[in-house]
């Protein structure tokens, strides 16, 4: 019989790209490994373009910044820290590469609406849930009546589901000034709206806590919660 140590051991399991995390991928990528990389443009393209495009004015603007942004990934991925979520470093790319385009686009600087940028019948490869969120009413009317920092703010919380901590990070805010900035634009968009009769109540589907916009229209006011190092997280 033979000992233990004569019996070779198993090759170790490799887990297959797919399954593999944002944060293992890139780690992955800043070894030189394409394919990891590849993944991670797979996972993140459709949702970095539907960021981009409620900041840029034309769709082809928003599909250019889409791939630098991903070409300077590619060049910085070796500084990427995998403490913080892949996610949120991707994105504080994309937000410096539009807030550049805008200072050098102002003031011509006109955002199209999700029916006039998407056909009904269009697909870019997002997920249903995001062909959900693109085309609320709530978030058409966010990106008529908000300023750009403060929709790119209630984008962040609500369609990329991030932190407080990531959203000051991206938008190079403090905490407390990304919540006042979430409860200002949450405010403004309540109050928009009431003025055109929408039932805000029913909008829950374009991706907003419908209860924080409630507590602005029914008059309580959440102010008082906003510099609170609790709350949003």
């Amino acid at each position: 019989m033979a000992r233990k140590k004569d019996i070779p051991a198993r090759p170790p399991i490799q887990v297959p790209l797919s399954e593999r995390t944002a944060e293992e991928l890139a780690v992955l990528a800043a070894r030189d490994n394409v394919a990891a990389f590849a993944e991670l443009v797979v996972r993140f393209e459709a949702r970095l373009f539907n960021f981009l495009l409620r900041r840029v004015a034309l769709r082809a603007d928003a599909e250019d910044l889409t791939q630098e942004a991903f070409v300077r990934a590619w060049e910085r991925i070796e500084f990427y820290d995998p403490t913080w979520r892949f996610s949120t470093w991707l994105f504080t790319i994309a937000s410096r590469l539009a807030v550049s385009k805008h200072r050098r686009d102002r003031p011509a600087m006109h955002i199209e609406s999700a029916e006039q940028v998407f056909g009904k019948d269009a697909d870019d490869g997002s997920d249903p849930e995001l062909n959900a969120r693109r085309g609320g009413v709530l978030w058409d009317l966010a990106s008529e009546i908000l300023k750009p920092e403060q929709h790119t703010a209630l984008w962040l919380r609500y369609a990329e589901d991030m932190g407080v901590t990531e959203i000051a990070r991206v938008l190079r805010k403090s905490q407390v000034g990304v919540r006042v900035c979430l409860f200002r634009a949450r405010q403004a968009l309540a109050k928009a709206a009431k003025a055109r009769g929408y039932d805000v109540e029913e909008l829950a589907e374009a991706g907003i806590d419908a209860s924080e916009l409630t507590e602005v229209t029914s008059g309580r006011s959440v102010a008082g919660r906003v510099p609170s190092v609790g709350g949003e997280s």
